[in-house]
């Protein structure tokens, strides 16, 4: 039994251990949109961002407000007559007043430059969320594609072990014929007690990575769908020019995008720190109804309306507005400088990943040819034992060096998926649709469980 066999072990090796939940990559991103917590308290956090516009808004509009009181009143009064005889008296009566107010705001640069920074935090917080599910797509792409290559490996291993566990029931029936040695038995088994030890680290690895993804999407993962190299395009980066993807990546990055509307944001404190110097305008309208207001007033009644404009001039606030002015000042410059050492930093990790996808089809394209030479020496090998020119270790490197080929060539197409999705996400482009291309190359299968 070889590793020709390792594409008909792997149904053989389904061990359930309860009903079973296959997913695909596309039905784990959509469920992760919904379950991913993280990615939930993005969206919480931008809905709680966006309120901020209409909070700022309402400081530029009328603002109305009433008043109503009605009281009961006992008034005791004496007064001094003219011979010195005090008239005393007693009275019990209601008053009752309302007040109608209505101030607009004409002039007050603070609640412009506040309203216009609101507008910038929503878009930075808009920007911001659309990180967060940038961030979310290429961590459950790696989760998913880390799983898989541990399902890989533990195929690999247990297929290994299979032909390592041959070769030891060969070699000890050539020892008790005299036709082998004590060496190729001791050899084989030690080959094959390592591979029991891999076994068990591979099953440890396989769970592990399993339970990272039902993290993320929320619910148990006891089969994935598998990847296909024969559906899957090796493609290299379109358009071909890596500074192209860059000015992509510096214009529409998320993360840029929310550091700009930060800089625009400060820039409007500046603006709210200067308006300390600024005189504020507003329009004031009041109608007012009173009835017995005092004892000096029972039974009368007064409507009184009025309109006016009330100017507000700041003379002397001990320095606090010049010292907001260099506050903001100072923080304009450091938004500046993070927003430039971080443009700095996409365009390194643009031209990385468009370097990573460019090199990675080369890459696979030289691993496929690496495992079907790979293939030819066990072949060549185990012709070359039965003519006796090859030992039985011979053939045990080359099927070592068959599995280490096809491991490489497995971690080669997994590297190039995440150099793919890393890009994508890195010029905002990373959607759905790229999502629904890539599980496009996945065929449903049954995978190796966990014990």
């Amino acid at each position: 039994m070889g590793f020709a066999r390792y594409h008909l072990l792997l149904p053989a090796l389904l061990l359930v251990a309860g009903p079973a939940h296959s997913l695909d990559l596309l039905h784990s991103y959509r469920q992760a949109l919904t379950q991913d917590a993280s990615y939930q308290a993005s969206r919480a956090e931008t809905a709680a961002a966006r309120e901020g516009a209409p909070q700022a808004l309402s400081q530029l509009l009328p603002n109305v407000s009433g008043n109503l009181t009605r009281t009961q009143n006992t008034t005791d009064s004496a007064v001094p007559g003219f011979l010195g005889s005090v008239s005393q008296s007693h009275q019990d009566y209601l008053s009752a007043s309302y007040v109608l107010s209505v101030r607009q705001p004409l002039y007050r640069k603070y609640n412009f430059a506040q309203y216009r920074q609101a507008q910038s935090q929503v878009e930075s917080a808009e920007a911001t969320l659309e990180k967060s599910l940038q961030d979310l797509l290429v961590r459950l792409s790696g989760t998913y594609f880390e799983a898989l290559m541990a399902q890989d490996q533990l195929a690999l291993i247990l297929a290994q072990k299979d032909a390592y566990g041959g070769q030891l029931q060969a070699s000890k029936r050539s020892l008790e014929t005299g036709l082998g040695t004590r060496t190729d038995v001791d050899d084989a088994q030690a080959r094959y007690d390592m591979s029991l030890a891999q076994e068990l680290e591979a099953r440890q690895n396989v769970g592990y990575t399993r339970r990272q993804l039902s993290v993320i999407v929320n619910q148990p993962v006891d089969d994935l769908a598998t990847l296909d190299p024969a559906r899957m395009e090796l493609v290299a980066p379109m358009p071909a020019n890596p500074e192209e993807w860059i000015k992509r990546g510096e214009e529409v990055n998320a993360e840029l995008r929310a550091m700009r509307a930060n800089i625009e944001s400060s820039k409007q404190e500046l603006e709210k720190a200067k308006s300390g110097h600024y005189p504020t305008v507003d329009l004031i309208a009041q109608r007012s109804r009173s009835q017995s207001a005092n004892d000096t007033t029972i039974n009368q009644l007064y409507l009184t309306s009025m309109i006016g404009v009330q100017v507000n001039v700041p003379l002397f606030a001990g320095g606090y507005s010049d010292s907001q002015v260099r506050q903001a000042l100072a923080n304009i410059e450091r938004y500046q400088n993070l927003f430039e050492a971080r443009r700095r930093e996409v365009d390194q990790q643009i031209r990385k990943e468009f370097q990573n996808v460019a090199e990675g089809v080369a890459k696979v394209r030289a691993l496929e040819q690496a495992e079907r030479s790979a293939d030819q020496a066990v072949f060549s090998n185990q012709k070359g034992f039965q003519a006796g020119t090859r030992t039985l270790i011979d053939i045990l490197n080359a099927q070592q060096q068959r599995v280490n080929a096809r491991r490489d060539l497995a971690q080669q197409r997994y590297q190039y998926l995440m150099a793919r999705v890393r890009l994508q996400g890195l010029v905002n482009s990373l959607d759905e649709n790229e999502i629904t291309l890539i599980n496009s190359w996945l065929a449903a299968a049954p995978a190796v469980a966990a014990r």
